[in-house]
């Protein structure tokens, strides 16, 4: 059983991360994504939509903190 040094890993992901990237750059890898119209969501209403998954998860947290 041959044992790879870290160097040895790391230049091999190197070396693989480096093929894909020209690969992708000559037009084999995916194809490009569609162009669709998306809703635009401002940072007001990102941080609204956070504080109030982050509220859930507190208030599910305390109710089964206090249930035990």
């Amino acid at each position: 059983m041959k044992i790879f040094s870290i160097a040895t890993a790391a230049a091999s992901i190197s070396a693989f991360a480096t093929g894909v990237a020209h690969a992708t750059v000559a037009g084999f890898g995916p194809p490009p994504p569609s162009v669709t119209p998306v809703p635009e969501i401002s940072a007001l209403e990102g941080t609204a939509a956070l504080a109030a998954l982050a509220a859930i998860v507190l208030l599910t947290w305390e109710r089964r903190r206090r249930a035990h």
